[in-house]
């Protein structure tokens, strides 16, 4: 007798995939909200330079017009909320860059982390604190470029299926 397990054949990625399970609830978010020793995050809108948050970019692997910085600068003067992530010298390491309400809903447009402080737990501590300041009836929603998208899984975001664009030009 031949059971599934002896004819289902996985790829050789799904065959040690974790499962990795998606955090519910705002208190749990929150809990996670805590920064890396010698790291600390801040509210930045209005105070980052934009200097900053290009070079931050050039040491990430975010995907975004690093070179324009009047374009930058738009981007950073229209983000009503900024998280910010700095070593215990105040370099910037990180940011979270987004646009919200408060109440309803938060579009986190940029999450960022230097290339030589990723794996510390620095990206999942901005989402969480992100969501601490949203609070607990907003709801944070991020999209994602194709190379990044197994990691907000594996921090404990839920994927979405359903949602729609009209592209920019440049």
């Amino acid at each position: 007798m031949t059971t599934t397990a002896d004819t289902l054949s996985l790829p050789s990625d799904l065959e040690t995939a974790t499962v990795h399970p998606v955090i519910k609830g705002h208190a749990a978010w929150v809990a996670l909200a805590t920064t890396p020793h010698g790291v600390t995050f801040a509210r930045e809108e209005g105070k980052l330079a934009v200097e900053e948050f290009q070079d931050v970019i050039q040491r990430s692997d975010l995907n975004r017009p690093a070179n324009d910085v009047p374009r930058l600068t738009m981007m950073l003067a229209h983000a009503n909320l900024v998280v910010t992530a700095r070593d215990d010298t105040q370099h910037l390491i990180g940011v979270a860059r987004s646009l919200t309400d408060f109440a309803y809903c938060c579009y986190l447009s940029d999450l960022c982390v230097d290339e030589a402080w990723q794996g510390r737990g620095i990206g999942r501590g901005l989402v969480a604190e992100t969501k601490n300041i949203v609070g607990p009836n907003s709801m944070v929603l991020l999209l994602s470029a194709p190379k990044p998208m197994g990691y907000y899984p594996r921090i404990g975001m839920d994927k979405v299926q359903n949602g729609f664009i009209i592209r920019r030009e440049g």
